[in-house]
């Protein structure tokens, strides 16, 4: 990382600072924590989480200790934290760190919706669990990826805690760090390279951390309280019917949140296919033309039936197939099969680490087929998937042939970036004046 990487690190941490500086806690889960810190022990706190709500002991443990330093701490350490996930995706992926990449990583707040941003990153709460844990889950990558040099005894001094911290906050970047796990393992077995026993201890310990999680009294109490307060129908609710919201959510999340990032990386893998064709480009132009009619006010093809719903508040009428209209139908089904159109260009471009990048952050979002918070807080999870996306366009970014075309990449990606962010002005202006 050079010099001028780092100052655009620190300029990023800076802003992303003053930002902070007008956050308070909220009245909500913010004051909860407020209250319940500096009335119980450590101990005792993460004893009745544990037993009444979650399993998630390591963001529990960084929720006590943040909301003990106060909002002041909070605003300097998140300040950091966001500045640093851009970072750790450019040092992961090992593209060429030039102001072109920087603002391209850093664009990736930008492509998100606000309220994905907002309750994954500047929330007091959600920033703990979600970018904290990211970043822990990214160094433990990092380290794994470019610090094969590190010894087991010094690798598990740095390593088991990330992981304890990453896959204990948030059970979904767990999940997705197993994963990238399994995937080490299966390459180097393909390869029949040796294991290493740091990379073996590593995998068990996430797999045992993870049982502990799961296994908390606390997440059979919590779904029932969730279920009863936000979706009454979801504990009756027949597997197919399940299913088919599922995939609804998941498909309005590509329609709406992903937008951006799949119309770049078609864009990533048109430039950059081994071979030209003529049906992939006029594909690649109808689907990134349709992505972006949104910013024209033009939804036809961006609503799957869900787009009422106002997260904040309990839904009076749910979602259904019964529901569904023709036109949600014909949303759902072009949007299954710009994901499928979606695989088979990154493969085209990036073989199977395009395919296997793209599969993981789709994966991150199936959880919520187990969850009746799915359309309360499920637009969090798209926070970790946006940035598995934005891995994919790192990648491909650095494959682009000529310099004129990534300077056009670049201007394009961030114009977007900057108009995806004006629409939604009015809306962050609430969320910061609320």
């Amino acid at each position: 990382m050079n010099k001028a990487a780092l100052r655009f690190f620190a300029l990023v941490a800076l802003l992303a600072f003053g930002v902070f500086c007008k956050i308070h806690y909220s009245s909500g889960d913010d004051a909860f924590f407020d209250h319940y810190v500096h009335t119980m022990s450590y101990l005792d706190y993460i004893q009745a989480r544990y037993m009444t709500w979650t399993g998630r002991i390591g963001g529990e443990s960084l929720v006590y200790l943040v909301f003990t330093l106060g909002i002041w701490a909070w605003r300097v350490v998140n300040a950091f934290m966001v500045a640093a996930v851009p970072m750790l995706l450019l040092m992961i992926t090992g593209v060429r760190v030039d102001w072109r990449t920087l603002t391209l990583a850093c664009a990736g707040y930008l492509f998100m919706d606000i309220i994905t941003c907002g309750h994954a990153a500047v929330w007091v709460n959600g920033s703990i669990f979600y970018t904290w844990s990211l970043v822990c889950a990214l160094l433990c990558v990092y380290f794994n990826l470019k610090g094969a040099s590190l010894r087991a005894r010094e690798g598990g001094a740095v390593l088991f805690p990330l992981i304890f911290f990453a896959s204990s906050s948030i059970e979904q970047i767990g999940f997705a760090l197993l994963a990238f796990f399994a995937i080490t393992i299966a390459y180097r077995l393909w390869k029949k390279e040796p294991l290493p026993s740091l990379l073996i201890a590593q995998t068990c310990f996430l797999v045992a951390v993870l049982a502990v999680v799961l296994a908390a009294p606390g997440n059979s109490v919590r779904v029932a309280q969730e279920t009863e307060q936000w979706f009454p129908a979801f504990a009756v609710m027949p597997f197919a019917e399940r299913a088919f919201i599922s995939v609804q959510w998941l498909l309005s999340s590509l329609a709406n949140e992903g937008k951006l990032f799949l119309a770049f990386i078609w864009i990533g893998c048109l430039l950059t296919a081994p071979q030209k064709s003529k049906a992939v480009t006029a594909l690649t132009a109808v689907f990134t033309a349709v992505a972006l009619l949104p910013f024209a006010r033009i939804n036809v093809l961006a609503d799957t039936g869900i787009n009422y719903i106002d997260p904040a508040v309990p839904p009076a009428v749910f979602p259904s197939a019964a529901r569904a209209t023709a036109l949600n139908i014909v949303s759902m089904a072009w949007w299954a099969v710009a994901g499928t159109f979606t695989f088979y260009t990154l493969k085209r471009s990036m073989g199977l680490t395009g395919v296997a990048l793209f599969a993981v952050a789709l994966l991150c979002e199936t959880m919520m087929f187990f969850s009746p918070t799915i359309y309360a807080s499920g637009e969090r999870v798209f926070y970790v998937t946006d940035w598995i996306l934005l891995a994919a366009i790192l990648l491909l970014f650095a494959k682009i042939p000529t310099e004129r075309a990534k300077n056009a990449f670049v201007a394009s990606a961030l114009g977007f970036a900057v108009l995806n962010l004006l629409t939604q002005v009015p809306e962050m202006l609430a969320k910061l004046n609320g």
